[in-house]
């Protein structure tokens, strides 16, 4: 018993030291470490203090505290070590919370003493209060955390304290800019686990945390209240937020300009520069090195227009095969380096026969090279990263439309435009909504949609009453993305997106197109006329309110300067809008077509349809007046084969400005093979884990 008392007494002899002490804290936190590497540590760096370090290993060592693991000469923490520090730990604890002083786990990841100045601080600075204010504001805080028994607060608790207690006496606004943004300890484990499931990496996870900051931030802090208020409560919906702050949403390029200037990639890059290029290789290099960069600066789409002019003079030499095989490798490069977790922009390359400056012979040999490529490229990556418009004369080439044909059976995503002034990106946005400016680099800002089946909800079928509601958020919208043409603007000018902010000559946003997206107008004349109105009146009354709204956008863009359009396109609002509108009026009043959880968006017609010319007049007038874009998907049976969509897509030929095919395409998710129609099981392994995706 007697050895026992003294054992134990050598024991806190050893840890009375605080150099000791933290020599057990470095070996508990780092592992083994050898016995230069623990003196470093330990702050003993000069010759003079190395017998004093000595002198306290050896202290260690002795009482059994530090264990020497000769034949790797190296030192650790003993599991009575580890003891010892936890109960250290404790005693330290439950002396600060007998003192009565407490202590504050920081977001600088550091423990502090509570000191109330510090909340005066942040609200004077961060929420702009007076500081009489201020002052009565942390006393009362001061006095509510005096009462808590605990020895140990966090930085997040204390301000939502500090806000609580500013909701309770009426100071909103200042609660407002106090807010922290960041997700809940449950949503983060949530997110890691859904991930871990369907094997996503760690980037997967990282992406979706700064997203859900970014989202928040953008709320809170960059946007009007009404703005935030009004995407919350389903009266528009902002696509992609977690960029909606920071980047413009599609960028249109024409790839000939690269052919006489050189692209500044910013001071970070490993190549400063790119171009001109001097060669076929060159050419295909350095579009897949710029793609790279863009990813990261452009939220949704990127477009590439002039393609063929853009080869042009390095293709005169090469063959068909050398030519295809280049096109290739660089459509299998740019995919690889899609890889981002933030956001994941498509990239679409625009191919037409009217190519300028280029002989027919060279147009059509580059044209069918790029086709090649691009139908190898497809067959041989599940899902299509890359997109194509083609742009379709009437009386096109038969050996073009049969290769565009093939492309899509495989899997493939070709847009078809038959408007040889007007460039589109794959979903059909136009890249010009004015025909007599000529800019050939420039960014689009598209991302709101508008609820317009609401609007009818609450018009009580008074269709002037709706068009007054639709200018009145029509304004809303405008003012919105005013608002963002300058946040995106002032992270150009800081340098947030090097490649847009350091080349102006090449890469303009002095001009940038701001997009307003239409959702459920089909549902919202419905709901105005009644279903059993005939389409004649459903058609005059839809014209009447896209031109009150044409009418009312060109006064307001006028006023805020900068161009603005009208679009209907696919985007990720229709089905929160049904969502949101089934639980405020409930599904008696909420009637889509077919009954789908989802409102209209683009039409989905089938091949039928195409006989249809009252119709087919009908989408031509919609593309003709929405200026931001428009698109017509036709539906072909998943069993249909390349004959079918060949034979479509002449059928369509000289009827519609812009169309997609939409085919649904079969993938195993155990060996990666694609097919061509439905299947039940996998013909290659014979596997029934399979997924689809669908050409349009």
């Amino acid at each position: 018993m007697e050895h026992a008392s003294r054992r134990v007494k050598s024991i806190y002899s050893a840890i009375a030291s605080p150099n000791r002490l933290e020599v057990l804290r470095i070996l508990n936190a780092k592992g083994s470490l050898s016995y230069s590497e623990l003196k470093t540590l330990a702050g003993f760096k000069s010759k003079k203090e190395s017998g004093k370090f000595a002198y306290h290993l050896r202290k260690l060592v002795k009482q059994a505290l530090v264990s020497l693991n000769r034949g790797e000469r190296k030192y650790s923490i003993s599991s009575l070590g580890r003891l010892v520090l936890n109960l250290t730990r404790q005693i330290e604890e439950q002396s600060m919370l007998e003192s009565g002083k407490f202590y504050v786990r920081t977001s600088r990841q550091t423990i502090e003493e509570f000191n109330p100045n510090k909340i005066l601080q942040s609200l004077i600075k961060e929420a702009g209060m007076p500081v009489e204010l201020a002052q009565r504001v942390t006393s009362e805080v001061e006095g509510r955390i005096s009462k808590f028994q605990t020895a140990y607060l966090t930085a997040p608790l204390i301000r939502e304290m500090v806000n609580a207690l500013l909701i309770e006496h009426g100071y909103e606004e200042y609660r407002h800019k106090l807010t922290r943004l960041g997700m809940p300890v449950f949503d983060v484990t949530e997110l890691m686990n859904k991930a871990g499931k369907v094997r996503e990496g760690l980037d997967v996870v990282l992406g979706h945390t700064a997203k859900s900051v970014f989202s928040e931030y953008l709320l809170l802090a960059q946007l009007p209240r009404d703005v935030s208020d009004a995407h919350l409560s389903g009266d528009i919906h902002l696509s992609s937020m977690g960029c909606w702050g920071l980047m413009p949403d599609a960028l249109f390029m024409d790839l000939s300009s690269l052919n006489n200037n050189s692209i500044n990639l910013g001071r970070l890059s490993l190549m400063q520069k790119l171009g001109p290029p001097n060669s076929l290789e060159e050419a295909m290099n350095e579009l897949t090195i710029l793609t790279s960069s863009l990813s990261l600066e452009v939220a949704s789409e990127i477009v590439y227009y002039n393609f063929p002019t853009y080869l042009g003079k390095y293709a005169k030499r090469k063959n068909h095969k050398e030519l295809k095989n280049a096109i290739l490798r660089a459509l299998l490069s740019i995919s690889s380096t899609l890889i981002n977790p933030y956001n994941e922009p498509k990239v679409t390359i625009h191919i037409d026969s009217y190519a300028s400056g280029l002989s027919e012979e060279l147009r059509n040999k580059i044209m069918m090279a790029t086709l090649d490529g691009y139908k190898d490229y497809a067959n041989s990556i599940s899902i299509p990263q890359i997109k194509m418009v083609a742009l379709l004369d009437k009386g096109s080439d038969e050996r073009l439309v049969k290769h565009i044909a093939s492309i899509l059976n495989l899997g493939g995503c070709v847009s078809i435009s038959t408007q040889q002034d007007v460039i589109r990106s794959y979903e059909g946005m136009k890249g010009a909504l004015a025909t007599d400016r000529q800019i050939n680099n420039f960014g689009t800002i598209n991302a709101l949609s508008l609820n317009l089946p609401r609007l009818s909800y609450e018009s009580n079928k008074d269709e002037t009453y709706f068009r007054a509601k639709l200018a009145m958020l029509l304004q809303l919208s405008i003012s919105a993305l005013a608002k963002r043409r300058e946040i995106v603007g002032e992270a150009i000018d800081k340098g947030l997106l090097p490649i847009l902010a350091q080349n102006p000559s090449v890469i303009s946003l002095d001009h940038m197109p701001a997009i307003i997206n239409l959702v459920g107008l089909n549902e919202s004349i419905s709901n105005l006329i009644g279903e059993k109105a005939t389409q004649l009146d459903k058609r005059a009354l839809m014209e009447k309110v896209i031109e009150t709204a044409l009418k009312f956008m060109g006064e307001e863009a006028r006023k805020v300067g900068g161009e603005m359009g009208l679009s209907m396109l696919k985007s990720d609002s229709s089905e929160r809008f049904y969502a949101l509108d089934i639980e405020r009026y409930g599904k008696s009043i909420v009637v889509t077509k077919g009954g789908k959880n989802t409102y209209s968006q683009i039409p989905f017609i089938q091949d039928a349809d195409l006989t249809n010319e009252n119709f087919i007049d009908e989408l031509n007038y919609l593309s003709k007046s929405l200026r931001g874009g428009f698109s017509t998907i036709i539906d072909i049976p998943s069993k249909s084969g390349v004959d079918v969509i060949e034979r479509t897509i002449f059928e369509v030929d000289g009827k519609l400005d812009f169309f997609k095919i939409n085919k649904k395409i079969t993938i195993c998710k155990k060996c990666g093979a694609k097919f061509a129609m439905e299947v039940d099981r996998c013909k290659v392994c014979n596997s029934i884990a399979l997924t689809y995706y669908f050409t349009a």
